[in-house]
């Protein structure tokens, strides 16, 4: 699944604060876990969840570096499908109570992603979380 580093860097949340700043949203909670990071303070595993889902979904509606961080964790066509629906995504992982394979997956499929690389693009959200 996924093996690389998941933490998300300083310099990946530097480009999605301005990212965030630029559109007009308030990246307070992006900021905060950019001290928290940056700073090497131990946090709980719930805490450190919670910043990564909100780097997640930001990622997707903003693009950038961060966006680069996370399709690495990707084969090309289920990059290309996140991308293609990178905005419909993160929207729907910001509704979410929840962050569960087969929720996501279906999700995906709804929007016309098909069932196998779905599968996988869900798998690889909820293991980074």
């Amino acid at each position: 699944m996924v093996d690389a580093q998941r933490d998300i860097t300083v310099s990946e949340l530097d480009d999605l604060i301005g990212r965030m700043r630029e559109a007009g949203q308030d990246p307070r909670e992006i900021e905060e876990f950019k001290t928290v990071l940056s700073g090497g303070r131990q946090i709980r595993a719930e805490q450190r969840a919670g910043f990564t889902r909100t780097a997640i979904v930001y990622a997707l509606r903003y693009g950038g570096k961060a966006l680069a961080w996370l399709l690495r964790y990707f084969s090309e066509e289920a990059a290309g499908y996140v991308l293609r629906h990178a905005t419909a995504l993160g929207d729907f992982l910001d509704a979410a109570e929840h962050w569960a394979v087969n929720e996501i997956a279906g999700f995906l499929q709804r929007m016309g992603v098909p069932a196998g690389p779905a599968r996988t693009i869900a798998e690889v959200i909820v293991s980074l979380v």
